[in-house]
């Protein structure tokens, strides 16, 4: 009898905050209202099998459009301030240390206030 050997799923660090790859902003397409909000992201990892995307992003203060097609995205905000504004007028407001749930389907508004980072992890529908 043949013994199979597997390997099990190891957890590790994907990347420190610290060494996020986020120098280079770029000006948003969808900026609005005469602002010139720029981003930029470090994607860590994409696991096709889940269809989990996770990573850093970065942004300078301004105001945008965003939606969320096919995906729900949990961020951690690691510095700044921001606020999102539903196409319906719904105002979230959200600063370091907050958790928030931008689910699948949600479209509106970014406003930038001061210079945000996020941990980001987006999970297909």
């Amino acid at each position: 009898m043949t013994q199979m050997t597997t390997t099990a799923p190891q957890a590790r660090v994907l990347r420190n905050v610290e060494n996020a790859s986020l120098a280079q902003l770029v000006l948003k397409p969808t900026a609005v209202n005469g602002t010139e909000p720029s981003d930029a992201v470090d994607n860590v990892a994409t696991m096709d099998a889940s269809k989990i995307d996770l990573g850093f992003w970065a942004c300078s203060p301004g105001v945008f459009k965003t939606a969320r097609t096919g995906v729900n995205e949990i961020i951690l905000v690691l510095q700044g301030s921001g606020t999102l504004v539903s196409d319906q007028g719904e105002r979230v407001d959200h600063s370091v240390g907050d958790l928030v749930l931008i689910p699948d389907g949600w479209s509106g508004f970014w406003e930038i206030h001061e210079h945000f980072k996020k941990h980001y992890v987006t999970v297909a529908v």
